[in-house]
C-alpha cells in the first residue's frame, strides 16, 4: 500500500474540517441555522421510527438499511458489479416493492400455502 495515499487521506479529512469549523466560527448565525437542521431531522426520524415500528413497514425499513449497508461496504471493497446490482435495486427494486407491496404479499402467502 502506498504511503502517500496513508498521510494525504488524513490530512485532507483535517484540512476539511478545520475550513468548515473556520466557517462555522467566521459565520455563528450559519452554526444556529446547523443546529435547528440537525435537530428537526432527528425529532422527524424519531417520529418516522415510532409509527414504522409497529407495523409491517418496520421489516421493508430493516431489509432498505441492509441493503444500503451492503451496498457501502461493497463500494468500499470496490466490489463494482455488485455495488452496481445493489444500488440498481435500490434503486428500481424499492419503487417496485413499495407499489406493488398487496401484490407481492398475496403471491408470497399463496407459494406458502402450495
Amino acid at each position: 500500500m502506498n504511503t502517500n495515499v496513508i498521510t494525504t487521506v488524513p490530512n485532507n479529512l483535517m484540512n476539511v474540517v478545520t475550513s468548515y469549523a473556520q466557517d462555522l466560527y467566521d459565520n455563528p448565525l450559519s452554526l444556529i441555522v446547523l443546529i435547528i437542521d440537525i435537530t428537526i431531522v432527528i425529532l422527524i426520524l424519531m417520529k418516522l421510527f415510532k409509527i414504522v415500528k409497529d407495523s409491517r413497514a418496520w421489516q421493508l425499513l430493516k431489509g432498505i438499511c441492509f441493503l444500503v449497508i451492503a451496498m457501502g461496504i461493497s463500494s468500499l471493497l470496490h466490489l463494482n458489479i455488485l455495488n452496481y446490482i445493489l444500488t440498481s435495486f435500490i434503486t428500481y427494486g424499492t419503487v417496485f416493492v413499495v407499489l406493488f407491496q398487496p401484490e407481492l404479499r398475496r403471491s408470497l402467502e399463496e407459494l406458502r400455502k402450495q
